[in-house]
């Protein structure tokens, strides 16, 4: 019983306390997010993509830095404590979800390198003037330009979109997709849908919608930073591919991000782009390097605290034995 219920106690908290700071971050975004339009787009991204993804961490860090240790240490092999119905539906649900996450992570993964596979073997790889780097032209019913993969993408455009575009549009469009590559945004796309599914409750549905729209308008600005000029040519480039895009159709993407997912999403995108081709987007700088820094400290100080300091440990096996009586 002693592990069983050792067990039951991780998995509880896991969910509790990933619950609990979802609910919070999820207040804190819309308290926060008109305060941080000042930010660029991909600053603003980086934000929502840390609140999204904090509740996990500190999870994680709070049963594997207090609760754990603190039972292996302090919790009695004979206590007679035993894991209750209501605790045990807390850690059924938990472990579910752990199991539905890790599931999903590992099938979106196996689709993406079958559709690559598929893909590769099916496409011309092209240069296109401008742009560094392959494109992999294929045939697709879609107007499919976009960018597959999640450690190695690659860049892919169907035979009619590269008939539609001029020589500008297409570099620019290529431009924005690399923006997103640079990003690593369809590896954040697949840990937000982790994070959403370990949570369980719709929670937070909010952060997912507006990072997908800062995320799309950091990869537009990522293309319209070497002229005003691009800007223009991906804002036409989004006008035409739209008109392409087949009634009542969506792309089904594993890991990845089209310029076009949707014909009537675009407006506005294209009206932010003819903004920046108008005056240069006067931003606050965020620095994510300084802002990562200062997360991955906070961390290792929380991991330290209990190994100097045995009250922390005697305080939080006082917390988990209160929690183990009300559920009993």
């Amino acid at each position: 019983m002693y592990f069983l219920l050792g067990i039951s106690l991780i998995l509880a908290f896991v969910l509790i306390v990933n619950v609990a700071v979802a609910a919070l971050a999820s207040a804190v975004w819309r308290f926060a997010s008109g305060k941080i339009e000042s930010f660029s787009p991909a600053g603003q991204s980086r934000v929502i993509i840390g609140l999204r993804v904090m509740p996990v961490v500190l999870a994680v860090v709070f049963v594997g830095a207090f609760v754990a240790p603190s039972y292996l240490l302090l919790e009695p092999h004979e206590s007679g404590e035993t894991v209750s119905l209501k605790m045990a539906l807390i850690a059924l649900a938990s472990s579910t979800a752990v199991l539905v996450a890790t599931f999903r992570v590992f099938r979106t993964g196996y689709v993406t390198r079958r559709l690559l596979k598929n893909w590769l073997a099916n496409s011309t790889e092209i240069t296109v003037a401008g742009i560094a780097g392959s494109v992999h032209l294929i045939e697709h019913p879609f107007p499919v330009i976009g960018v597959i993969g999640i450690f190695r993408p690659k860049v892919f455009v169907a035979r009619h979109v590269l008939a539609a575009l001029d020589e500008n549009e297409l570099a620019a469009a290529i431009d924005h997709e690399n923006g997103h590559r640079a990003s690593f945004d369809n590896l954040k796309r697949g840990l937000l849908r982790m994070c959403r599914d370990l949570i369980i409750l719709p929670i937070g549905s909010r952060l997912d919608d507006a990072w997908a729209e800062t995320a799309e308008s950091a990869a537009d600005e990522f293309a319209a930073t070497k002229s005003r000029a691009s800007a223009l040519d991906l804002a036409s480039a989004l006008v035409k591919i739209a008109k392409l895009v087949p009634h009542g159709m969506t792309p089904m993407l594993p890991a990845g991000a089209y310029l076009v997912e949707k014909g009537d999403e675009i407006s506005a995108r294209v009206e932010y782009l003819i903004a920046l081709s108008e005056t240069a987007p006067q931003t606050k700088p965020l620095h994510s390097r300084v802002a990562t820094l200062v997360g991955i400290a906070a961390v290792l100080a929380i991991l330290i605290l209990p190994l100097i300091e045995n009250s922390t440990l005697a305080a939080t096996h006082s917390v988990v034995e209160r929690f183990v009586a009300a559920l009993q």
